[in-house]
C-alpha cells in the first residue's frame, strides 16, 4: 500500500490540474463574473443609472425606438449608444494585482452604477462603471450578477470597434439624456393641418392636407388663396423632424418668466389625423451678456437663435437657419 501512495498522490494532482486547465479554458479571465455584454439588447428594458453623488436617470422602453428618461421623453440616439456598449464590451484585461487596491478605492467613490433589466423587476447584470485607465484606452469596471455576487476584483473594459474610454456614456445629467425634438412628424400623411399665427397683421396661414396632393393654403383670415405648391410641399417636409439645440439654462428665472409673459412672435400648431396636436410658440432671443456679431459690435438681438417653448414647460434654443423656413410669412407660400 505504501508503494501504491507516490502513484495515488500523482494520479490526484494530475486530476486536479485536469479540472483546473478545464475550468479554465486557456483563459484567466473565464468566469461568470466578467460576463459582462448582453448578447440581445432588443430585451432590455429599463436602464437605471446612479452617480455617488445622488444624481439618476432612469430610462425605459416605451415602444419600439422609444424610451423616457425620469418620466420625460428621452434622446434615443443617446440611448442606442449604451445599447451597443452593452452589445460589444469586452474584456482587455485584468487589473494587476498591484494595483487592485488603488483601483477599488477610486471606484468606491467615484463609480456609476448601471443596473441593466431585460423584462425583470430584478436587474439581469449590474455594472459598476469608474474611471478610465492611464491610456485613456480602457474603462475600469466590476460586474455584479444577481444569485451569484459581486466581483471581487475589476477589469479593464474596452468596446470593439471604439478607441477611448466608456465612462463618459454612463452619466446623470438630465437635459443630455432629454429628447431635443420640437417636431417629430416621421409620417406627414398623417399631418393634416399646419398653422402660423403671428401677431404682424397678414402673414399667418393655415396649410391642410386631405391625401395625396390635395394640399391647401388660407390666410389669416381663413380665406384660400393660391399657393405655390413647390414651397407650400417644402414647407410640409420640413415639419417632418427638427431639434433644438439645448435648453436655455443661462437667463435667470425672472427673465425666463419675462419671456413666456411677453407675446410670441410666432406659434406654430400642427395637428395630426387622430386629433392628437402640438402648439409652440417663439420669442426673439436676446443676446446673452457680451455677445457680439462677427464684426465685434454688441448684438441687440441675436440673429441666428431663436426662444421655443416645448412640452408645454421648456424654454429652448433654437437656430433660426432651421426655424424661418417653417415660420414664414404667408407671401412666400402665395403664388406669385
Amino acid at each position: 500500500m505504501k508503494r501504491l501512495l507516490p502513484y495515488l498522490l500523482l494520479v490526484a494532482l494530475g486530476l486536479v490540474a485536469w479540472w483546473l486547465w478545464r475550468g479554465n479554458s486557456g483563459s484567466t479571465l473565464a468566469g461568470p463574473l466578467t460576463d459582462f455584454a448582453i448578447a440581445d439588447t432588443s430585451t432590455v428594458d429599463r436602464i437605471f443609472i446612479a452617480d455617488m453623488q445622488g444624481g439618476t436617470a432612469d430610462l425605459r422602453r416605451t415602444g419600439p425606438g422609444t424610451w423616457t428618461v425620469n418620466g420625460l421623453p428621452a434622446n434615443p440616439k443617446n440611448v442606442q449608444l449604451l445599447l451597443k456598449t452593452f452589445l460589444r464590451v469586452e474584456v482587455r484585461t485584468p487589473v494587476p494585482k498591484a494595483a487592485e487596491a488603488n483601483v477599488l478605492k477610486v471606484m468606491s467613490s467615484t463609480a456609476k452604477k448601471v443596473e441593466i433589466y431585460t423584462g425583470d423587476d430584478v436587474p439581469a447584470k449590474v455594472w459598476y462603471v469608474g474611471h478610465a485607465t492611464q491610456d485613456h484606452y480602457g474603462t475600469f469596471m466590476l460586474l455584479e450578477l444577481p444569485g451569484k455576487g459581486k466581483s471581487s476584483v475589476p477589469f479593464v473594459m474596452a468596446m470593439s470597434g471604439f478607441s477611448g474610454f466608456l465612462s463618459t456614456r454612463f452619466h446623470t445629467i438630465l437635459d443630455d439624456w432629454r429628447s431635443t425634438s420640437v417636431l417629430d412628424n416621421p409620417d406627414l400623411t398623417l399631418v393634416r393641418r399646419v398653422r402660423l399665427s403671428s401677431p404682424r397683421a397678414g402673414e399667418g396661414w393655415t396649410v391642410t392636407y386631405r391625401g395625396g396632393n390635395d394640399l391647401a393654403l388660407f390666410d389669416d383670415q381663413g380665406r384660400q388663396v393660391p399657393m405655390d405648391s413647390a414651397a407650400v410641399k417644402e414647407l410640409f417636409r420640413s415639419i417632418r423632424d427638427q431639434h433644438f439645440e439645448n435648453f436655455e439654462r443661462k437667463i435667470t428665472k425672472a427673465q425666463r418668466d419675462s419671456v413666456l409673459a411677453s407675446p410670441p412672435l410666432h406659434v406654430l400648431e400642427v395637428v395630426r389625423a387622430d386629433g392628437d396636436s402640438l402648439r409652440v410658440p417663439f420669442w426673439t432671443k436676446a443676446p446673452y451678456k457680451d455677445q457680439r456679431d462677427v464684426e465685434g459690435n454688441l448684438m441687440t438681438v441675436d440673429l441666428d437663435r431663436a426662444w421655443a417653448l416645448v412640452d408645454d414647460t421648456c424654454l429652448v434654443v433654437v437656430q433660426r437657419h432651421l426655424f424661418d423656413r417653417i415660420t414664414l410669412p404667408i407671401q412666400y407660400l402665395q403664388a406669385r
